[in-house]
């Protein structure tokens, strides 16, 4: 015969303490003949086991085992690679909710910064190229970045090929044709334009620091991941703890015993 209880005990005071009502228990019932088993599940995780032999000897064997509510041990190159992917998915494979959140939050605002910075460049790079259109006459469609470099440091493109034959560097000459022209209304407008595309390659360089972040947040909760794992395994050991009483009340004999895994 097999029975079990569900008891809703709330700490372990009050587990002990059942422990020696069923020992004072099992004294006063009467003898049987049979064999008897009674398994005592406890809510917060931990199992304990009555067990008899023979009621009849009326011999009693009590043991307490502890158990954790999550035994499983975690993979620590699991948990880094995890977080090396993605920051935080490591913290919430070995379970701690709070870290994953962090290192994830952490992560989507780095790549939100980035998407942002990448908005907001080429935005700015199409007001500077509208004014370079409006007040120095050029054609936008098929310039490379240095055309747009130099319309800022030139008012015409004649002042511009003029400097380069004085340096002799004929290979940077623009055909002086419609395509390439330039010619600013005013000296003012030149100037704005050119802060104006010198602020804007500022701010783009902005996302090198924001990539920067990035796998520096990949690296530290890789790192992070793989301590969380080897201190959960550590945890888990040093938590294996187990407890046995042994008595027969035809001798009057108690012995108790407990065992502790490292």
């Amino acid at each position: 015969m097999s029975r079990c209880l569900e008891s809703m005990l709330p700490g372990k005071s009050m587990q002990y303490l059942l422990i020696l009502v069923l020992l004072f228990t099992f004294n006063k019932l009467p003898l049987m003949a049979q064999e008897d088993s009674l398994v005592i599940p406890f809510s917060d995780g931990s199992r304990m086991m009555l067990l008899s032999q023979n009621w009849a000897e009326r011999e009693m064997t009590f043991t307490y085992e502890e158990e954790g509510t999550d035994p499983e041990k975690k993979s620590a190159s699991r948990a880094f690679f995890y977080s090396l992917l993605l920051p935080g998915t490591g913290e919430a494979y070995v379970g701690e909710e709070f870290q994953s959140k962090l290192f994830l939050g952490i992560e989507l605002v780095g790549w939100g910064l980035v998407i942002a910075n990448i908005i907001n460049v080429n935005l700015r790079e199409s007001d500077y190229k509208n004014l370079a259109v409006q007040h120095a006459k050029v054609i936008r469609e098929g310039k490379d970045n240095q055309y747009w470099i130099n319309i800022g440091k030139f008012d015409t493109i004649f002042e511009y090929n003029e400097e380069r034959r004085r340096e002799r560097d004929i290979d940077a000459l623009y055909p002086e044709n419609r395509f390439y022209f330039w010619q600013w209304d005013f000296r003012a407008n030149r100037y704005n334009y050119d802060a104006y595309r010198i602020e804007t390659r500022e701010i783009e360089n902005r996302r090198l620091f924001y990539f920067g972040a990035i796998a520096l947040n990949h690296l530290v909760s890789a790192i992070n991941a793989l301590r969380l794992a080897n201190s959960h395994n550590r945890r888990l050991e040093e938590q294996s703890l187990n407890l046995g009483f042994d008595y027969n009340p035809r001798i009057g004999e108690f012995t108790f015993s407990i065992q502790k895994s490292f």
